[in-house]
């Protein structure tokens, strides 16, 4: 049986976005005659790269990833449902690439499953105001999939619905031209989910939750994953920033804002034109419209929330490699393995000894736990150093001190590893890459070949 050798982690520019290519390498023909497997770990944008920087198209991007897998790719992994993770997926010429590599095993959060639109009820679920097993109440609705219950089917719900309507809120006049740019971010991207659905057709789509597994080492030998999130509903309320008093918070402080700004909205979801006069009136309808995008922007930080709360977090270990890809997870998301740690010696060994780790959420204050940035520092001093990899285009999201990504936990990462970010390719790299001897790494950076 041919062993992994070597594992390569290609980094592609896209400006703001992740795209990551998993490579593991063996050391003879696996049963097909090849001798590596391809992971493919998100393919989006939501900005793209800098002026004096590769062009970074999906189209071009997706080119680049048929000629490094040789045409053929083995798993996809798509973390959740922003635009900067799965949005190359809507346009046509990526759309068709990805066609052409036919993944065998797909994996997406358990909020993703198409099949949950078939057991949704409403809002209120089979047994809560408005029930029934539908939006008539009749008949009951069918058992969820994948052992999931009707609180976390109607989360994923909720979602959906909260989607559907930002995407009604972001054509209201009035609005501020930075709260429409966050709203279009939330919107379902429902052209790229369509294909993404296609490609997990024929049972090669699987629904992640915390500690569910994934079928991966089937398809890339060697390769373990464990799945540490996102946890459901009933794993972890915290997913879905529940309280004791109003198990839907989040979608309270939603409808709230529909309130509030539903009047100045007729039945499509776009307001009536507004004469600003003069004096009073002016100032008067200023406030209105100020007032008005407050509330829009309150609902879209709550998606924004909901949304990056639902992302997969893996840990991907080969040999005597690992490597931590945490998509966009925030706190409510990564508490449920925080929890664990301290009855969990081997887990938290585990994490504290990553070789590469996924800068979670493009750098954010709230996605890398200062618990997990502790394990780093408290590491031997004769342990690999820690790689940080990190796509994101700075100036994009936030100014001074919340600007993304944050420039303290950049300064706390470079005191544990070494910071690679596509924002520093300014001579035209296509890509970053990384490679490691799988049997002890440590990962060390490859220089950029063009046509490599």
């Amino acid at each position: 049986m041919s062993a992994p050798t070597r594992v390569r982690v290609r980094m592609y520019q896209v400006g703001f976005g992740d795209c990551f290519l998993v490579s593991v390498e063996y050391d003879g023909p696996l049963e097909d005659g090849r001798a590596e497997r391809h992971v493919l770990i998100d393919y989006g944008t939501s900005h793209p790269p800098r002026d004096g920087r590769a062009d970074g198209g999906m189209a071009e991007v997706a080119a680049l990833i048929e000629k490094h897998t040789g045409g053929t790719l083995d798993v996809l992994v798509v973390t959740h449902r922003h635009r900067d993770h799965l949005g190359g997926f809507g346009i046509d010429a990526g759309a068709a690439i990805m066609r052409r590599l036919a993944p065998k095993l797909v994996l997406r959060s358990w909020t993703e499953d198409p099949a949950l639109s078939a057991t949704a009820d409403g809002p209120g679920g089979a047994d809560g105001p408005g029930g029934g097993g539908g939006p008539g109440g009749g008949g009951a609705a069918a058992d969820p999939p994948n052992g999931l219950t009707r609180a976390s089917v109607r989360h994923a719900a909720l979602l959906a619905q909260a989607q559907e309507r930002v995407a009604g809120l972001s054509n209201l006049a009035g609005l501020d031209d930075r709260v429409r740019a966050a709203a279009a971010e939330q919107l379902k991207n429902a052209e790229a989910v369509g294909v993404l659905d296609e490609l997990s057709g024929d049972d090669r789509g699987r629904y992640l939750y915390a500690g569910r597994e994934t079928g991966i080492e089937a398809v890339v030998p060697g390769l373990r994953a464990t799945v540490l999130g996102p946890p459901t509903v009933d794993q972890d309320p915290r997913v879905a920033r529940q309280r004791t008093d109003d198990p839907e918070y989040w979608l309270t402080a939603l409808d709230a804002s529909l309130r509030v700004i539903g009047s100045a909205a007729d039945a499509d979801g776009a307001a009536p034109p507004i004469s600003n006069g003069s004096g009073p009136v002016h100032w008067l309808i200023h406030q209105l419209a100020s007032h008005r995008s407050h509330s829009v922007a309150r609902l879209v930080r709550d998606l924004d929330d909901a949304l990056n709360n639902t992302s997969v977090i893996l840990l991907l270990e080969v040999e005597g490699v690992s490597m931590l890809f945490p998509g966009d997870a925030q706190i409510e998301n990564w508490q449920h393995t925080l929890d664990r740690l301290a009855d969990a010696p081997q887990l938290r060994r585990r994490l504290a000894d990553v070789d590469l780790y996924k800068v979670g959420h493009h750098g954010s204050r709230n996605a890398t736990p200062r618990s997990l940035h502790d394990l780093w520092k408290g590491r031997s001093s004769g342990a690999p150093r820690l790689a940080a990899v990190m796509s994101t285009r700075q100036g994009v999201h936030g100014k001074a001190d919340n600007a993304v990504p944050k420039p303290q936990l950049l300064s706390a990462l470079r005191e544990v590893g070494d910071l690679y970010s596509t924002d520093d390719l300014d001579a035209g790299e296509e890509w970053l890459e990384l490679e490691a001897d799988a049997a002890k790494g440590p990962f060390r950076l490859v220089p950029f070949v063009k046509g490599g």
